[in-house]
């Protein structure tokens, strides 16, 4: 009996051993999981924040692209205005070269009648002279 006696505190003493081993090993694996937890915790919260900022860049891209989409219209509208205005300028050369046409054909036409003008009157006053020679 007293074989067994010893056996059987010596067996306790095992496993009491056993026992502080395995709530060691527990607590460390509670804290090893705790760990574990706070790291994916860490990396849910990064990764929320990249998805924010994700989102974020996202809207100021589309409105980059809205304001980009913009200036385009703002482009076309002056390069169709610039166009109106080089038809226009064109047109209203065309106009000019025509009214300078004009005034260079009235400008002969008045030196034509000038000179037939300073003609007539020369040929009055011979006509004159014949008149005084032939009254006088």
């Amino acid at each position: 009996f007293a074989a067994v006696a010893t056996q059987s505190s010596g067996s306790s003493g095992i496993n009491a051993e056993y026992g502080v081993l395995l709530m060691q090993e527990r607590a460390k694996a509670i804290s090893r999981a705790d760990e574990l937890i706070d790291s994916v915790q860490e990396k849910t919260d990064r990764v929320i924040q990249l998805e924010n900022e994700k989102r974020d860049l996202q809207s100021r891209l589309t409105l980059a692209d809205s304001e980009i989409d913009s200036l385009h219209d703002q482009r076309d509208s002056l390069t169709t205005e610039k166009t109106d205005l080089e038809v226009e300028v064109e047109k209203l050369r065309r106009e000019n070269d025509s009214l300078q046409n004009a005034i260079d054909t009235f400008e002969a036409a008045f030196e034509y009648k000038e000179k037939e003008i300073e003609g007539l009157q020369r040929q009055i006053e011979e006509f004159n002279l014949e008149m005084d020679e032939l009254v006088g």
